[in-house]
C-alpha cells in the first residue's frame, strides 16, 4: 500500500511540474518557419513559379554578378515561394557562408513586408534605427538591397534574392538581370 501511495504522489508531481513551470515565466515564441510564424499556405497552381524559369533567373543573376565591373562578385541567388521555401538556390564557386543567410533573410523580408528588401531598408523609420538593429522585434528582417518580389497579375508569388560580397547595390543589379527571365 505504501508503494502505491508513493508512486501516486510521484506521478502526480511529475504531471503537475510542466503546468507549474509554464505559469511562472513568459511563454517561448512560436517557432518560425522560413516565412515567419504564420502557417504555410497551399500554393495554387496559378501562383507556382515554374522550375525552368526559377533556374534560369537564378543562373542569370549569378552570371550577372560574375560579370560585374570593375570587379566580379561570387554570389548566392535563390528563388523562394510564397511560404519562403527555397525553390532554387545557386552559388558561384568560392561564395562565403554568410551570403546564403543574407539571401534567405532578404527573401524573408520581402515576403513579410511585401516590398523589395532595399525599399524596406530605405524607409525613414528603419534608417533611424541604425545598421544591425533588430527591427520590429524580428531579428530575421534585413535592410540590404538585393531581393525583389516575383509577381503575377499584381500579386506576389515569390522572391528572387541575391547576396554577394560587393554589396547590396551590386546584388540588386544581379537580381534585376535575373528578374528579366521570369515570364509569369
Amino acid at each position: 500500500m505504501k508503494r502505491i501511495l508513493v508512486s501516486a504522489l510521484l506521478l502526480g508531481a511529475l504531471a503537475a511540474t510542466p503546468a507549474l513551470a509554464q505559469g511562472r515565466g513568459q511563454q517561448p515564441p512560436p517557432p518560425k518557419g522560413p516565412a515567419g510564424p504564420n502557417p504555410a499556405v497551399a500554393i495554387p497552381a496559378d501562383k507556382e513559379i515554374p522550375l525552368a524559369q526559377a533556374l534560369d533567373a537564378a543562373q542569370t543573376a549569378i552570371d550577372a554578378c560574375l560579370k560585374l565591373s570593375p570587379r566580379s562578385s561570387a554570389a548566392v541567388a535563390m528563388v523562394v515561394d510564397l511560404n519562403g521555401n527555397i525553390k532554387v538556390q545557386l552559388a558561384a564557386d568560392g561564395v562565403g557562408l554568410p551570403f546564403f543567410d543574407y539571401a534567405r533573410r532578404k527573401a524573408y523580408t520581402v515576403l513579410k513586408k511585401r516590398m523589395p528588401s532595399g525599399q524596406f531598408g530605405a524607409l525613414p523609420e528603419v534608417v533611424a534605427l541604425g545598421r544591425g538593429a533588430v527591427i520590429e522585434g524580428d531579428p530575421e528582417l534585413i535592410t540590404f538591397p538585393g531581393a525583389l518580389p516575383i509577381t503575377k497579375g499584381g500579386e506576389i508569388v515569390g522572391v528572387l534574392s541575391v547576396s554577394g560580397p560587393t554589396g547590396g547595390n551590386d546584388d540588386l543589379k544581379c537580381t534585376e538581370a535575373g528578374m528579366a527571365k521570369l515570364k509569369l
